[in-house]
């Protein structure tokens, strides 16, 4: 139905305006598909809570977030926290720190355009720094053993995270016992936390994560 609208006459009180029960009947019908719509007909849904927030907790929704390129995207600081599909590129996107960054969830039909996968990453924690060793949780070591080696693959990502012990054990990854730092591939995101991305042809491939204060706190890293 479209908006009924009620006659109001051309000048006050001229008698040609719609009487009180057809702008009444009119006014009902408009109040009746707003509450069809917006609800079961008796009550509205409240789909908009006291923060202005869309807020809908059950039904099969449809809400379309869809743009044609990368360049229509909304700005990622306003809409912080927003997710949008944009169809140039086929891929989901959500706006966190300033920009938007792309998700892949299903490359079954082909690649995503404008979009370098991330190589395999593994995160290891380090648990126990005491002036003597290291020890650490992650995939495949054991949380108990002293200084142990890892063996890092070409082209892996590699997380070494000693938040907890850096300010009296900050960790380096060097080229040898007691030498200097080993830097290809590796950056620091945030204190106390190393990112080894392991170059395909290193410089050298027998390495060590070792203490800067403490020489004794020191393993090895084998690349392959």
């Amino acid at each position: 139905m479209a908006k009924q609208g009620i006659g109001i006459g051309s000048s006050a009180n001229d008698g040609t305006g719609d009487t009180l029960r057809a702008g009444g009947d009119k006014i009902n019908d408009n109040f009746d598909e707003v509450y069809a719509a917006l609800g079961n007909g008796t009550d509205l849904k409240d789909i908009i809570n006291s923060s202005l927030q869309l807020d809908v907790s059950t039904g099969g929704n449809k809400i379309s977030f869809l743009y044609s390129t990368e360049g229509d995207l909304p700005n990622a600081t306003t809409y912080h926290g927003a997710v949008a599909h944009v169809h140039g590129t086929g891929a989901l996107y959500y706006a966190h720190g300033g920009a938007w960054h792309k998700v892949v969830t299903d490359v079954s039909n082909g690649n995503v355009t404008n979009y370098t996968p991330p190589s395999p990453t593994l995160v290891y924690t380090v648990n126990t720094a005491d002036g003597s060793k290291y020890r650490f949780t992650g995939p495949g070591v054991t949380s108990t053993t002293d200084n142990p080696n890892f063996v890092c693959y070409r082209g892996h990502t590699y997380i070494f995270d000693n938040t907890s012990g850096h300010s009296g054990h900050p960790l380096e990854i060097r080229v040898s016992n007691g030498g200097s730092a080993f830097t290809e591939g590796v950056t620091s995101p945030s204190t106390g936390v190393i990112k080894f991305v392991v170059p395909h042809e290193p410089s050298d491939v027998t390495l060590v994560y070792q203490c800067t204060v403490h020489s004794s706190m020191v393993g090895l890293i084998n690349i392959t």
